[in-house]
């Protein structure tokens, strides 16, 4: 495939769990980037979050250069939705206000950036569950491949107390912390000074797995980008505090990666569906930071199904 390069950064997320029982973003002041006050009004938390991050992320650049838009969530708008529910619940089913079902809509981020910047170009969104983020990656690989020069990419998950409640009963939450965030990146086909690195690959797969299985499938991946295990200075894992999860992370730790540089990041963002946008966004910014590192490997996986890795090169001058 063609280099893909990550020009650009965005997120908001979490500083600390606050008094809360899980990870809440710590929201920026939107009046900033979001200056029409009507159109703010009308948007949800989420919302506003998602584009706030996308347009900073857009930040001085031309509309016309933006070749694609492309956004990712696992859950949607949760408030919105939540709010049509209570409505048709309390109206009993009539005489419905249609703004909370059209805003809580999947695709509302991405259209409410081209919007506002008037961005005519293809837009998309995907909600694969915890491939969420990834198909959004490989979508922006593609589209790179095909002629694109820059694709916005980002993921945008919120939580709130009646979602937290419902995970808890199902007993999704055991021995782990909920999250929300968002995070947005600038894929380029063009390397600039200010680039944050290189994106190598993304690969995804969906089954319940063990770890000499997932071993052998990180053998195949770094394998067709010319890599072994020994190239990865720095192996960045989803770790959530489950142990029939964090036993395959540590497990790959030991036996294939023992070399490299162990961490996780579930403890700062909270675990959601698209919390491997975090991890780009955490393992960039330090790989622009920092030059100890060159080849850095994410692996992250959703309720032991959802599988996902991410290679990313540090880019020297």
């Amino acid at each position: 495939m063609c280099p893909v390069y990550i020009n650009r950064i965005a997120s908001i997320h979490a500083e600390s769990r606050n008094e809360k029982p899980y990870f809440s973003a710590q929201e920026p002041d939107y009046k900033e980037m979001i200056t029409n006050a009507n159109l703010r009004r009308r948007m949800s938390r989420m919302i506003k979050m998602g584009v706030a991050c996308g347009l900073e992320c857009l930040k001085d650049i031309s509309p016309e250069k933006i070749d694609a838009i492309i956004t990712a969530t696992g859950l949607g708008c949760l408030a919105d939705t939540e709010k049509f529910m209570n409505a048709l619940i309390d109206n009993r089913e009539q005489m419905l206000n249609p703004t909370a079902f059209i805003q809580s809509t999947f695709n509302t981020v991405g259209a409410q950036i081209a919007l506002l910047l008037k961005i005519h170009a293809y837009n998309v969104t995907y909600v694969h569950r915890g491939l969420s983020f990834e198909s959004a990656l490989i979508d922006g690989i593609m589209s790179i491949a095909e002629g694109k020069q820059q694709v916005l990419a980002g993921a945008m998950d919120e939580i709130t107390p009646t979602s937290h409640i419902i995970q808890q009963r199902l007993g999704l939450l055991k021995g782990t912390t909920a999250g929300e965030g968002a995070q947005f990146f600038l894929l380029s086909a063009q390397k600039e000074e200010q680039t944050f690195a290189e994106l190598k690959g993304v690969d995804t797969f969906i089954t319940r797995m063990s770890a000499p299985e997932i071993s052998n499938r990180m053998h195949h991946f770094l394998k067709s980008h010319g890599l072994a295990p020994e190239d990865i200075d720095w192996f960045i894992s989803g770790k959530n505090g489950q142990e029939a999860t964090d036993a395959v992370y540590t497990d790959l730790e030991h036996s294939l990666f023992p070399h490299a540089l162990h961490s996780s990041f579930k403890e700062q963002c909270g675990e959601y569906q698209t919390a491997s946008s975090y991890a780009l966004w955490m393992v960039t910014k330090a790989l622009k930071e920092e030059a100890s590192s060159r080849y850095a490997l994410i692996y992250n996986q959703y309720q032991g199904i959802n599988h996902s890795i991410i290679l990313i090169k540090r880019c020297t001058s």
